[in-house]
């Protein structure tokens, strides 16, 4: 039962390619929004920041903090 070694070479092609794609930053988890961001130190830093300050704000007016509308994500804390 040995594989066929053309089918073997386009496999390995096929990895290779994938594994490109990548190191260059062009792979297609890279292509959505949760992956940009995880990519991001920027984004990261910023919205770590966003979110101290509104709990610093919900803390100084002494708020109970608004529902995210419907679809959003829940807050991170």
């Amino acid at each position: 039962m040995s594989r066929n070694p053309k089918s073997k070479e386009v496999t390995k092609r096929a990895v290779l390619a994938e594994l490109e794609r990548l190191r260059q930053g062009r792979h297609a988890r890279y292509h959505t929004l949760l992956g940009r961001f995880a990519r991001c130190p920027e984004q990261k830093s910023l919205a770590a920041l966003f979110a101290t300050a509104a709990e610093a704000s919900a803390r100084t007016y002494n708020r109970t903090p608004l529902d995210a509308p419907p679809g959003w994500l829940p807050p991170v804390g």
